[in-house]
């Protein structure tokens, strides 16, 4: 079981599966909004649009990797337990912080992460089609 550590870890085994199937599921809509454009036949720039479901992919691949889940820490809350578990206040105002500051760091990853892959999708498309 993980152990709780301000700014590092601040759920367990559980809620990082469910921060993987986040990712996975916001990656099949980026594909399917890609298939649905591109079949439709709609303007090249939509897949623009590919950013948010991408966005949400990389959230939860980053969240589950780095066993931080950004929404947590922002309530100020953590769940460590291997299955379920109940959410447990942080209290420490430091701990906060670091928390905090790491939830930022992942936000920033994830939509630099997104942008990148927004624009890659949208010059490939340019490109090919």
């Amino acid at each position: 079981m993980a152990e709780y550590e301000p700014g590092v870890c601040n759920i367990g085994a559980g809620e990082q599966r469910r921060r993987y199937a986040l990712g996975a599921v916001s990656f099949a809509a980026t594909l399917g909004l890609l298939f649905a454009i591109y079949a439709a036949n709609l303007p090249k720039t939509l897949a623009l649009a590919t950013f948010l479901p991408l966005f949400g992919a990389a959230e939860g691949y980053y969240q589950g990797r780095y066993q931080f889940c950004a929404g947590y820490a922002l309530l100020g809350v953590y769940n460590v337990a291997d299955e379920g578990g109940d959410r447990t206040p942080v209290t420490d105002p430091d701990a906060r912080r670091a928390d905090r500051r790491r939830a930022l760091r992942i936000h920033a990853y994830a939509g630099g992460t997104a942008l990148l892959g927004a624009s890659l999708v949208h010059g490939v498309g340019l490109l090919i089609l």
